[in-house]
């Protein structure tokens, strides 16, 4: 028997879809505020708080450096100056959990069907094997910058941005763009080049 036209334009229809849908998702959009009355520009100085609150264990981790790294170059684009010794602002990263990474250690499925003059029903129940925490990604969901005075003690600038999903090979890419993407709404001093 061979498929009516409908049938196969409905599949090919499908299959432009899921091919051509992935291409349309845009960028994670980072959100930014600045404290009332605070202008950021008036600081001249900055350092990193030790440990982020990214580095929740306490002790530093390659992805903490890789952000001082990115938030030093970023910063230091925009007319500040790194003192660790004497800072104005401290910056902090905070990361957000992974929606992804709380999923439910089961699952279970209920599925009808009819075809054929009679109607059929089925259960299902997944349950994971193997393929533990190791293959997903170490990045959190989100991520949030806080620019803090450090005389005042209280946050001047803040700015956040979900964090693209990339698998472990793509995780310093992510974090990376995420970074950026959120530092590129951070206020230049007067006279920074742009």
């Amino acid at each position: 028997m061979r498929p009516s036209p409908s049938i196969l334009a409905s599949a090919l229809l499908a299959a432009v879809v899921t091919v051509a849908l992935p291409g349309c998702a845009s960028a994670p959009i980072a959100t930014v505020e600045q404290a009332p009355g605070a202008d950021v520009r008036a600081y001249t100085t900055f350092a990193f708080f030790e440990p982020f609150d990214l580095e929740r264990e306490g002790y530093g981790t390659m992805t903490g450096e890789r952000a001082r790294a990115v938030l030093r170059a970023e910063m230091e684009a925009r007319g500040y100056r790194l003192d660790p010794e004497n800072p104005a602002l401290r910056i902090n990263l905070i990361a957000a959990p992974d929606p992804a990474a709380e999923r439910p250690k089961f699952s279970l499925g209920l599925g009808v069907g009819v075809g054929g003059g009679s109607t059929r029903g089925g259960l299902g129940v997944g349950i994971p094997i193997g393929g533990g925490s190791r293959e997903r990604s170490r990045l959190p969901g989100a991520i949030a910058i806080d620019v803090v005075d450090a005389q005042a003690k209280r946050v001047v600038w803040t700015g956040g941005v979900d964090v693209g999903r990339a698998g472990r090979d793509g995780e310093a890419e992510a974090l990376d763009a995420a970074l950026r993407r959120v530092m590129a709404a951070m206020p230049r001093r007067d006279g920074a080049e742009p």
